[in-house]
């Protein structure tokens, strides 16, 4: 069984996307071919010949990509935090040898076999996904409260599908109707232009630290989304941890608090940039007074405190 991978980024997330992929390599052994796709923009030759190196010690294959062959019509104006590589995987059907991939993002380690995961049935989807909850996302891009909404930062893409139904197009178009800066960016352009050909998957595909946050959440009440029961089936054996920064910062932070840090932490040590000294970022101060509030404030108070956040949002606009 061969497997198709992709991964993109820019030089500063090199040493996160190789102890992924350390991760994955470790893990996948069963599969007879893996070849990977890695789209980069500006990424130095010298990082390219150790991630082909590591890559190659495993006897798989990487297949690097521009960026710029790929996404040279991409046209945005905003990213906030992030870089434009996170729109890549809107046009990956531009690489015409393969009908079907995996998008792993950079922040993740893989914990268990892709197996399960890869042989999912997306004959009659595009894409396939964890459900992420957002409200705000969902009314700036016109979607009703049942619309799947799902994180696209683990996605299995049906490429053939994509360019049977001219997707890319529509992605160009969707970015294009906002001006450059649609709501929640890549993610926002999928959910809204693949709208009813989502498969939603079970979250041990992509445990997000919100996921782990939310099991243990006393005030936050969501209707129609995983049950703890799956939740927690994903906690106890996750196949890929997303560290997604939550209230958790994440695992190359010395300061991080995420309960899985150790597994990242793991497969540093085992990979080429094992000696890469951990930063010392704090959580911004906006989450530090979140997480506060929610460690230590009784549901009452909370809730009459998310009211009137929303109430100031109806007025502001």
């Amino acid at each position: 069984m061969k497997l198709n991978i992709a991964y993109s980024c820019d030089e500063a997330y090199i040493s996160h996307t190789g102890i992924s992929i350390v991760s994955l390599l470790e893990n996948n052994k069963e599969f007879e071919e893996i070849d990977f796709y890695f789209v980069a923009k500006d990424v130095s030759q010298k990082s390219l010949d150790l991630l082909k190196k590591l890559v190659n010690s495993y006897g798989r294959n990487l297949i690097v990509v521009s960026f710029y062959d790929i996404c040279g019509d991409l046209k945005i104006k905003a990213l906030g935090r992030h870089i434009e590589t996170v729109y890549a995987k809107l046009f990956f059907a531009r690489i015409k040898e393969i009908d079907k991939v995996l998008y792993i993002d950079s922040d993740t380690i893989i914990n268990d076999s892709l197996k399960e995961f890869w042989e999912t049935d997306l004959t009659n989807d595009l894409i396939g996904g964890v459900e992420t909850y957002t409200v705000d996302a969902k009314k700036l891009l016109n979607l009703s409260k049942s619309d799947k909404f799902i994180n696209d930062g683990v996605a299995l893409i049906n490429l053939k599908e994509f360019r049977k139904q001219n997707i890319e197009t529509k992605f160009i178009e969707c970015i294009a109707e906002y001006n450059g800066n649609p709501p929640v960016l890549s993610e926002g352009v999928i959910n809204k232009v693949c709208k009813g050909k989502i498969k939603v998957l079970h979250p041990k595909f992509n445990l997000m630290s919100g996921l782990i946050t939310y099991k243990k959440n006393r005030f936050l009440n969501i209707t129609n989304y995983y049950s703890k029961t799956v939740i927690k089936e994903a906690i106890d054996k996750p196949v890929i941890i997303h560290y997604l920064s939550a209230f958790y910062n994440r695992p190359w932070d010395k300061n991080c608090t995420h309960p899985m840090k150790e597994k990242y932490l793991y497969y540093k040590s085992i990979s080429y940039w094992k000696d890469e000294p951990l930063q010392s970022k704090k959580m911004i101060f906006r989450l530090r007074v979140i997480k506060f509030l929610y460690d230590y404030f009784p549901n009452i108070i909370l809730d009459f405190i998310r009211f009137i956040i929303k109430k100031k949002r109806i007025f502001k606009y």
